[in-house]
């Protein structure tokens, strides 16, 4: 083989593997992250640790939030709110298998139905403070459809977009729940039944946290692993809600 040959060889082996070569570098470019934190959620092992950090740190937020004022909580909740909301098309894969990094009107409808249902939660009359909230949710269920709908026939992954969307606003509506556990704080002999809640719910959400993760995308944008850790206490918070309520009655 001349010197030509075996240039052009080497030139036609380089043109082939430079396609793969990007597809390599694009698929560690999703997983692995630069900045202050370092490479955490890059690898399945500090992904899982992420999520399980997220979930604590949450958890711990909304119950101390609600142990200090309906207010505060009420700001937490927003919080969690926006951290579903931005995070979940992620979280769930669908953003990936639809090929972009974020689908705006699901995030959209996600945040202003669970900002409306923390507001809600936070006005509204004790008798019933969460009163609402189904109908939010139904509202948010709808447009979760029509968005879709509005996609056309034929578009990828509209199932599982209208899937990841409901389930994102039925977490984010669920949030407010903490706002109406503060607010039976928030009167006399609240204290031990919040306190018993949150004790039994780091438990659950422990439960829950483990089939999130099992379930979850195993590689991905890092705002996806921080959602997988926040979703499971924003779902519980009517959960909560309820609990406290008939633990305000039994030992009150």
């Amino acid at each position: 083989m001349t010197h030509t040959e075996h240039s052009d060889a080497q030139t036609t082996k380089l043109r082939t593997f430079v396609p793969e070569l990007k597809q390599i570098r694009d698929k560690q470019r999703r997983k692995m992250y630069e900045g202050r934190i370092g490479a955490i959620g890059a690898s399945p092992q500090s992904r899982y640790r992420l999520v399980g950090i997220a979930a604590c740190v949450t958890l711990l937020a909304v119950v101390v939030a609600s142990i200090i004022h309906p207010y505060v909580s009420a700001a937490v909740c927003l919080g969690v709110v926006a951290l579903v909301a931005g995070g979940w098309p992620a979280a769930t894969g669908v953003a990936e298998l639809r090929g972009t990094h974020r689908i705006y009107q699901h995030s959209t409808i996600i945040l202003l139905s669970g900002v409306v249902s923390v507001v809600l939660a936070l006005t509204t009359p004790s008798a019933d403070r969460l009163a609402m909230l189904p109908l939010v949710a139904a509202v948010g269920i709808v447009c979760s459809f029509l968005v879709e709908l509005v996609r056309g026939e034929g578009s990828k992954g509209r199932l599982e977009s209208t899937i990841s969307c409901v389930t994102g606003v039925l977490a984010s509506v669920s949030a407010a729940g903490w706002v109406g556990i503060s607010r039976i704080y928030d009167t006399p002999g609240g204290a031990l039944p919040i306190l018993l809640t949150g004790v039994i719910f780091a438990l659950l959400v422990g439960l829950i946290g483990l089939r999130i993760i099992s379930a979850g995308p195993k590689e991905g944008p890092r705002r996806g692993a921080l959602t997988l850790g926040v979703t499971p206490v924003a779902f519980i918070g009517v959960v909560g809600y309820t609990s406290a309520t008939f633990l305000t009655y039994v030992l009150g």
